[in-house]
């Protein structure tokens, strides 16, 4: 069971729960499942953040050639 936390009044809530206990606001459907979506953005944007990198910032080969 994952808790989260209710946005109208800040206290913790189950991602299987369909309304807050404490102010009983009903929750969105997918409340459960906004963080996993942030988080997967997040990973996206870094893994692309970083074949940028890799890309603009190829190594200095210059030691292994012997010049």
């Amino acid at each position: 069971m994952r808790e989260l936390i209710c946005e109208h009044c800040g206290s913790t809530v189950v991602a299987e729960d369909t309304k807050c206990h404490r102010c009983g606001i009903p929750l969105p459907p997918d409340h459960g499942k906004s963080l996993q979506k942030k988080f997967i953005l997040f990973f996206v944007a870094v893994c692309l953040f970083c074949l940028f990198m890799i890309i603009w910032l190829p190594p200095d080969w210059s030691p292994f050639l012997g010049r």
